[in-house]
């Protein structure tokens, strides 16, 4: 089909978009009394199928738009175009984003255009002249856009997760929204997808670098792609990344993008899924009202690719800094294949985060630094991955040896019988998890679309999994995980990073004010008031006694038979830096009934999963699973937790893991630059300067690493519950324990440090080389306040925000300076507790001065515009409308406003407080917590490629090294 010009498709468009429209459509799945989710599916007469579930925990709805369109169907000339086309559905269509599509247009044919003469051209002088002529025709054509008004539509409404994703085989856009705001929904989406256009694709092809900036940073990324590449020799799933190579980046044609769009945007390869509080008569009625719309085109035929078998062990390196690393890749078929359930059995057998082969003969025994297993299961093909990294002075031949190790058991039938219904009930409750989330439910209609499943055969997947057996599973791993596979090495050098130079781009002008006549007709659309729900103590939680020290706080769970338990007892690294170790000692460790190796198997067993973990100022231990094995884990978990037992050996090993750990982590950009904040904020009170050095480290015996253990159940603690074992019983479990002679002690005092204050701008640089820079400003401000709480929250949506948010518009949007520009305003965790502002912004490492001075002078200088502010608060009213928290949340939600001493539930007050606030009061708050504050600024980046002697002029500016971040 030839693609429409310009003009042709806005003339559609309007005489489209007239009135809406009704076609019928078909029920293709009915109801199954044995889906939990109750999924029916429909099928529009324009070929849109729809995915629709209940679910009526809360007074909001998750949706899904998803385009059997990925990065597999890029041309291999032209890759990333399924990714530019996932940012350009931001951008909007004739209708939105735009106050005067007619002026507009001109100008964006002319960028089309142009871009069409500078993919073609190949001269370098005449390229970059083509490139300014089309900087100066955006700043014509962006006169007359609302840059993410779809965004700025849904924020006030009170979105949550709006966003996007792309992948092989899929292009999926989703947003979670308010029960009552769903036929403001369907307005915007049949409209959103009907036409877009392309406008602002300048600056948006700027992030789209910043995104790929970003992947040549990801060590994990970087190994995975290039072990693809030989995995897949033929199929785009290894010879197309999704972002785009980096040639293409440089060269892209939207007549290409618009040709994409036009061959797979069609309804017959699309689909909708929703799970939230719908009724589903009425949800598919609006669907086929404003869907229909959508003109019936020929469905493209799915591409298919031949693999040539793979010939032994194919090998490949990459250099990246820090961690070695081996990861091992087995071509698998694809979803529907037959083998496919047997094959998930495998990928759990050797990895299932407890009582796997890797788990229990490589990680419980410490013979590599870390290692597991993942399975991918894509369209066509998958992966069977295997990963681990070395000990100090072993070599990643040895690590691929021990992997293999490990799939010849699996191959020869070499574990026990018990283990296969014991992932059966694990795999059931992942799934019973999964089905306590909106979002995820949504997801698994999504996947069921892109993988041409019937819901039938997505919602029996347990009992085919059930029918399987040992011999079934042993069979698959024979037949696929033979000695055919690609070893990829990740080696200790420092990588090549190719260099996207910045190009001339001028800023846009945001004018907050704008809003297209679509936008003005969703806005005054008809909307039911939903009344907001609050915590009632007696109704939703419970506090009941439990013995000395003890506080319990029981929830009931209407949802599931899986229980979550917490004890949270208030001691952390900040009152002891040896108790993070403890903690990791733990999970090596037995009782003196069971082994390390036999107790990890009765928790999986059981179906228990358990966990401990230290933060600065609390130490968080977990328990879950079924309920009906409360008891039993309860039990479980105190024998370790009073008379946990571990050799001296062992602690010997972890010892050496954790010193060649901490090598790797000081040439880690991501350690380095925490680091780095957490002197610049705290001084020698960094968490990174107090550590252990490696003398202190090293002195540790076993005794006095159990015996913090063995401490923690001796301090006043609480302790939550949430499922349907009935509250006295619970209370009967928990204090069924062994109790101490001396009376439970409080816990030591909660232990602050002071943010530093400095009197003029600091920045502390740490040169590294980078694709992108990390910088982040942050400073104190006063203690936590409780009247302050609505306008801290109107301040961070109004100034950081999301997509719409004046930190993102103006660095991304109008700048084009990153891909991820954020922040927050974070209050206190205390009643006491100091406040921190925190900004961060990721940028190409030449525009690292620019972005930094940009983003401070939005700390200075906050535009204000009454439009943005009363669309802000309506978004948070709306949030706190419709912000049920699920019973997973209240015991949180509870202990902390405990701790902050304000009343529960606080939300009452302050959605009272937010409903009299006005703009003024949110400049006030600017201008007395944010202008010109000194700032403590953190920047790591290639100091080669930016300007360091221009921030000297206004801060003080020091470049920092290794030795003085790290104790070790």
């Amino acid at each position: 089909m030839r693609p429409y010009t310009l003009l042709q498709r806005a003339a559609l468009v309007l005489v489209l978009s007239s009135c809406p429209s009704f076609a019928a459509f078909q029920r293709i799945h009915a109801p199954d009394p044995r889906d939990p989710m109750a999924v029916e599916v429909f099928r529009l007469d324009n070929g849109l199928t729809v995915y629709l579930s209940e679910n009526h925990e809360t007074p909001r709805f998750s949706a899904r738009i998803a385009v059997r369109a990925g990065s597999k169907h890029d041309p291999a000339e032209s890759t990333g175009l399924a990714h530019y086309l996932e940012h350009l559905l931001f951008k909007g269509t004739t209708q939105l984003g735009t106050i005067d599509f007619e002026a507009e247009r001109p100008h964006l044919e002319r960028i089309a255009a142009l871009y069409e003469q500078h993919f073609r051209e190949t001269d370098p002088e005449r390229r970059a002249a083509i490139y300014e002529e089309i900087n100066r025709e955006n700043q014509l054509a962006a006169q007359y856009a609302v840059p993410n008004e779809v965004d700025r539509l849904y924020n006030a409404m009170g979105a949550e997760g709006f966003n996007a994703y792309t992948w092989h085989e899929q292009t999926v856009y989703q947003v979670n929204l308010p029960i009552n705001r769903l036929s403001q929904w369907a307005v915007i989406e049949a409209e959103r997808f009907r036409q877009p256009i392309f406008r602002l694709f300048q600056p948006e092809l700027e992030v789209v670098y910043e995104e790929k900036n970003r992947s040549l940073d990801n060590r994990d990324r970087l190994i995975g792609e290039a072990v693809d590449r030989l995995l897949f020799k033929r199929h785009p799933y290894g010879q197309q990344t999704t972002i785009g190579e980096v040639e293409h980046l440089k060269n892209p044609s939207l007549v290409n993008v618009q040709a994409y769009y036009d061959r797979n945007y069609v309804p017959g390869n699309m689909a909708i899924a929703i799970s939230g509080a719908i009724d589903i008569d009425e949800t598919i009625r609006l669907i086929d009202e404003h869907f229909s719309a959508w003109p019936a085109r020929p469905v493209p035929e799915q591409p298919s690719w031949s693999e040539d078998p793979l010939r032994g062990a194919e090998r490949v390196t990459v250099r990246y800094p820090g961690e070695e690393y081996v990861l091992l890749g087995f071509r698998l078929p694809g979803r529907n294949h037959p083998d496919a359930d047997a094959l998930k059995f495998v990928d759990m057998i050797l990895d299932n985060s407890v009582a796997g082969l890797i788990n229990l003969n490589l990680g419980q025994r410490q013979l590599v630094r870390g290692a597991g297993s993942w399975p991918e299961f894509l369209n066509d093909f998958g992966g069977q991955f295997l990963w681990g990294t070395p000990k100090e002075g072993q070599t990643l031949a040895e690590v691929e040896a021990l992997l293999l190790e490990q799939v010849e058991h699996l191959k020869r039938g070499e574990f026990p019988d018990w283990l296969v219904p014991a992932i059966l009930t694990d795999f059931g409750k992942m799934r019973k998890s999964a089905f306590e989330s909106d979002d995820q439910r949504a997801e698994l209609m999504v996947n069921a679309f892109i993988g041409s499943q019937e819901w039938d055969y997505v919602s029996g997947e347990l009992d085919r999994l059930a029918r399987l057996t040992k011999a079934d599973i042993v069979r698959a791993a024979n037949r696929y995980l033979g000695t055919d596979y690609v070893a990829g090495n990740r080696i200790d050098e420092k990588q090549d990073i190719p260099q996207i130079e910045k190009p001339g781009i001028d800023p846009i002008e945001i004018d907050p004010t704008r809003e297209s006549a679509f936008a003005r007709r969703v806005e005054s659309m008809p909307v039911a008031p939903i009344e907001p729900e609050w915590i009632e103590p007696g109704r939703d939680y419970r506090r009941l006694p439990a013995g000395d020290g003890v506080t319990f706080t029981y929830v009931p769970n209407p949802v599931n038979d899986l229980f979550s338990l917490g004890i949270t007892i208030d001691i952390g690294s900040r009152h002891d830096m040896r108790l993070p170790i403890a903690a990791e000692l733990l999970d090596k460790a037995g009782t003196p009934r069971l082994d390390a190796t036999a107790l990890k198997e009765e928790w999986y067993r059981l179906g228990a999963d358990f966990g401990i973990t230290v933060g600065e100022n609390e130490t968080r231990i977990t328990l879950s699973g079924p309920d009906s094995n409360l008891g039993p884990a309860w039990n479980l978990m105190f024998e370790l937790l009073t008379a946990p037992q571990v050799d001296a050996e062992t602690l010997e090993e972890l010892k050496a893991i954790l010193l060649a750990q901490r090598a790797d982590a000081k040439k880690d950009f991501r350690t380095v630059i925490q680091a780095l904040r957490q002197y610049n904020r705290y001084g020698t009170n960094s968490l990174y300067l107090r550590a252990l050095t490696d003398v202190q480290l090293q002195a540790l015996t076993v005794t006095e690493l159990q015996g913090l253990v063995r401490g923690l159940t001796q301090y006043h603690r609480s302790v939550d519950y949430s499922g349907t074992v009935p509250e006295a019983d619970v209370r009967a479990v928990i204090t069924r324990v062994p109790e101490s002679s001396t009376p439970r002690v409080a816990p030591p005092p909660y232990r602050q440090f002071a943010i530093t204050a400095p009197q003029r701008d600091r920045v502390l640089v740490f040169d590294q080389a980078q694709a992108q820079a990390q910088v982040y400003i942050e400073y104190g401000d006063g203690l936590f306040d409780e009247s302050a709480t609505p306008l801290v929250n109107l301040f961070n949506d109004y100034f950081w925000g999301s997509m719409s948010g004046i930190v993102f518009q103006e660095l991304r949007e109008a700048r084009a300076l990153a891909y991820d520009a954020a922040g927050i305003y974070s209050a206190g965790a205390r009643r006491n507790e100091q406040n921190l502002v925190i900004g961060y912004i990721g940028s190409q490492a030449d525009k690292t001065t620019e972005a930094l001075s940009a983003f401070l002078g939005l700390f200075n200088d906050m535009p204000a515009s009454g439009d943005r502010f009363e669309a802000t608060r309506e978004s948070i009213l709306s949030r706190y409308r419709t912000g049920k928290l699920t019973f997973r949340e209240i015991a949180g939600a509870v202990r902390g406003w405990e701790r902050l001493e304000v009343p529960i539930d606080p939300r009452p007050a302050r959605f009272a407080r937010l409903q009299e606030t006005d703009l003024d009061d949110v400049v006030t708050f600017h201008r007395e917590h944010a202008r010109g504050r000194p700032r403590l600024i953190s920047v790591l980046g290639d100091v080669a490629r930016f300007d360091l002697e221009s921030l000297r002029a206004t801060a003080d500016v020091e470049v920092m090294e290794l030795n003085q971040l790290f104790s070790y």
